[in-house]
């Protein structure tokens, strides 16, 4: 029940939080370690006289399973989801699925029969089914914590890209797994029937809320198709799909779980479609609202923690015990799938290295808080004969090992890639990051010689300043050379490429929102630079072919096209007129890239490109938007009659792109504010429509 004192609690540990995020970055430790670690120290704090007085409405605010399971969780799993790459993902889709499911459900008997066979050893007999559901509590990794750390120390990306989709998926199976034990915990054993009941019952679970997940995906991916030029309303229905999902699974089948297919769907389908403008806010209003959910999680897990009814004391044993167990048998798990997998070769080999890394980084967080959170508090079982309940003793074991991972793990993570060679970034991303680093010098040096002639350096400062941007940009291009005597020059040609990439992909995304082009074309030009961009990411530049635009891996891309001509009898468009809009749009987006690839190379007086790259880069951009200017000629001389009302369409889109331009720039120079700008646009908007 929410009281004027719980919600002050709130945002006092969310004030709290903000100060803690600033404190470990100063300090260069891992979040959510931290926050951990103040919310237990808060609970001794408060209660210390004259402090107990004035903070004691910390305690009104507790970690209860619905706020975890149906406002904090959906978030987080939304977050992780939508960002996530599903082509990338799918690379590494025998891995992800293997240890998600496979690794979760061998991690959970051996716990279990771990537990069962070691406690009694030192004077803790627990009947196996108790062991079982803390099998299935403690067996999943925890998305947000391992995630973060991986990020911040540079991890590779496929490495990266395994952790993030076990974690994602093993969730789902992880609740599913622990409400089938728990329901026979309850109900009984009764032999094979129990058995069927069961896995009958964690098949549906799975099997639903797949099919659920991609039926409101569709349904709010066709919603966001209309309001995505109003970022407001689109992050609007993105956060009620994360939570909607969530309740209306809760609703139909009792504790299903299926944000991850709607969140993956949206994220890898219906975003695409969004205006840059919208994307960029979207992406800042989930990042931010996951921080907030996050902090509060960790935060409030340390307060749960710390005023738990169990005394610690006489635990201390079975708790270092499970802690020793559970960490050994995800060794066992992880080297029990990878290692056939590296045999059978069905996939790109996980090194000994990453093996290490997956076995050390399974860190355990908020979903084993809230499974474990779910057991009713007046559960029990036969012949058990101690004085705290199941509940208790699964909480106090599960507490254990949380503070474990977190407090010894955690901090180990960033050593140890250190000392396996992880944690350095990939040859692409230094090649980038080095021409991009020479441009942004080259432009503070240009910026600082303007403001000298202007007189607002003095002549000294200009002499001593000058002469450190020099330094710099020495340094610069011979850290470029460098990366270059250590791979190739063509990793410049990519890098470059890929640049020209973004610029493509942010110009079609303008085409498409401002009417110029159908979704069709949109898409098939959109997926061809997708293929594209994993082929350079690759290392495979020289395999691109201009002409692919869709493979295996756009499953949602072949979903929607399955159902549309199934489900849908619409009337289709001209093929001339798509053909015209797809050569034309092509021919836009080249000379867009090379507009802005040239801007950069002769903006100042040195070129910020290797000559060579960048000749190339160029010439085979130039290719492209002549070859496409070709065909746009070639279609308006033979069907210029049937293209003429498209044609007056587009010129009254032309005119509307202007507009939005110069109330853009208008905008940019602080000129206008959005309520100016939405004036501007409603009276005359109608002219160009």
């Amino acid at each position: 029940m929410l009281t004027i004192t719980s919600i002050l609690a709130l945002f006092t540990l969310l004030a709290l939080s903000t100060g803690v995020f600033f404190v470990a970055k100063r300090l260069n430790l891992p979040y959510t370690v931290l926050l951990v670690l103040v919310g237990l120290l808060l609970v001794p704090i408060v209660k210390l006289p004259y402090l107990e007085s004035v903070f004691g409405f910390l305690g009104d605010i507790t970690l209860t399973p619905e706020l975890l399971f149906y406002i904090f969780l959906p978030i987080l799993i939304f977050e992780s989801g939508f960002n996530m790459n599903i082509r990338k993902m799918l690379d590494s889709a025998w891995a992800i699925s293997l240890l998600a499911v496979v690794g979760l459900l061998l991690s959970t008997l051996l716990i279990a029969f771990g537990l069962w066979a070691i406690l009694p050893l030192v004077g803790f007999e627990i009947p196996f089914i108790i062991a079982l559901l803390f099998g299935a509590i403690i067996s999943s990794t925890d998305p947000v914590a391992v995630l973060a750390l991986f990020k911040e120390y540079g991890a590779p990306r496929r490495l990266t890209m395994i952790f993030e989709g076990e974690s994602l998926f093993n969730d789902g199976t992880a609740v599913a797994l622990f409400m089938v034990i728990l329901a026979v915990a309850i109900n009984g054993f009764d032999g094979a029937a129990t058995i069927f009941d069961g896995v009958t019952m964690f098949i549906g679970m799975v099997v639903f809320g797949i099919l659920l997940g991609l039926v409101m995906a569709v349904i709010f991916s066709r919603a966001v198709r209309f309001t995505r030029s109003n970022e407001f309303a689109t992050v609007t229905l993105l956060i009620i799909s994360a939570h909607f999902v969530f309740i209306l699974g809760e609703l139909i089948n009792e504790h299903g779980f299926f944000g991850p297919i709607t969140s993956l769907f949206l994220g890898n389908y219906a975003r695409h479609t969004l205006s840059p403008k919208t994307d960029q806010y979207l992406s800042k209003f989930i990042e931010h609202i996951a921080f907030i959910a996050n902090s509060l999680v960790f935060i409030l897990a340390g307060l749960l923690f710390a005023s738990s009814n169990v005394d610690i004391r006489q635990l201390w044993l079975p708790i270092l015990l499970t802690v020793l167990l559970v960490a050994a048998v995800r060794v066992v798990a992880v080297y029990a799938v990878t290692s056939p997998l590296n045999s059978l070769k069905i996939e790109e080999k996980i090194p000994p290295s990453w093996q290490l890394l997956l076995s050390w980084g399974s860190l355990r967080g908020a979903l084993a808080i809230i499974i474990v959170l779910l057991i009713p508090e007046d559960f029990t079982v036969a012949d058990w004969v101690y004085p705290y309940t199941p509940r208790e003793f699964l909480l106090a074991l599960t507490i254990g090992c949380i503070l474990a991972t977190l407090f010894i793990k955690a901090p180990l993570i960033k050593p140890i890639m250190a000392k396996l060679g992880l944690d350095k970034p990939e040859p692409l991303d230094d090649a980038q990051q080095a021409d991009l680093s020479i441009y942004y010098l080259l432009t503070e040096r240009e910026r600082f010689r303007a403001h000298k002639t202007k007189g607002f350096v003095n002549d000294s400062a200009y002499s001593e300043l000058k002469q450190l941007l020099d330094q710099k940009i020495i340094a610069a291009r011979a850290q470029r050379d460098t990366i270059t005597d250590e791979h190739h020059d063509k990793l410049f040609d990519q890098s470059l490429h890929l640049m020209a990439i973004h610029v493509e992909k942010f110009t079609l995304r303008q085409l498409y929102v401002n009417g110029e082009i159908s979704e069709r074309v949109f898409r098939r030009i959109f997926g061809k630079l997708n293929v594209q961009t994993e082929k350079i990411e690759y290392a495979r530049h020289d395999e691109i072919d201009p002409a692919v635009y869709m493979d295996r891996k756009d499953i949602f891309d072949h979903l929607v096209n399955f159902m549309q001509t199934v489900f849908e009898r619409k009337k289709k468009q001209s093929s001339v007129e798509e053909r015209l809009q797809y050569y034309r749009a092509q021919m836009i987006i080249a000379r867009k890239a090379v507009k802005a690839i040239k801007a950069m190379q002769t903006a100042y007086s040195e070129p910020v490109f290797y000559d060579k790259a960048y000749t190339r880069t160029i010439t085979r951009y130039e290719n492209y938007r002549e070859q496409n200017a070709n065909r746009v000629d070639e279609l308006l001389e033979k069907h210029r009659d049937e293209l003429m009302p498209y044609l007056s369409y587009l010129a009254k889109k032309s005119i509307a792109a202007s507009g939005n331009r110069a109330v853009a720039y208008l905008h940019d120079q602080g000129i206008t504010d959005e309520e100016v700008e939405e004036a501007i646009h409603h009276k005359w908007s109608h002219i160009s429509s």
